[in-house]
């Protein structure tokens, strides 16, 4: 799975789990799974990074669309703004 198709299917994943992936890029590995009490990486998600908790994800898309009323994100547009916030720790600005 990549970043993109996590994204895609976001509202399908618990406020528990966390994404994991290669980089901060669409197409980059990624997988979604509860992080270890231990702070190892799950099963499936070795070698892959803490990208970002599924709820803080939800949380990018959502200022995305509070700060532009009346604008439906596409894909892409989640994408971006769930890559921004893993990379910024800040929401992705109003161009």
């Amino acid at each position: 799975m990549t970043l993109r198709d996590v994204i895609a299917r976001l509202d399908e994943f618990k406020d528990d789990e966390t994404i994991f992936a290669e980089s901060a890029t669409p197409t980059a590995q990624a997988v979604v799974a509860v992080e270890a009490a231990d702070g190892s990486s799950p099963s499936g998600a070795v070698g892959l990074r803490d990208l970002l908790e599924v709820p803080l994800a939800r949380e990018a898309i959502e200022v995305w669309r509070a700060w532009r009323p009346g604008q439906t994100p596409s894909l892409e547009d989640k994408l971006e703004a769930v890559m921004f916030y893993a990379e910024h720790d800040a929401w992705l600005p109003v161009e």
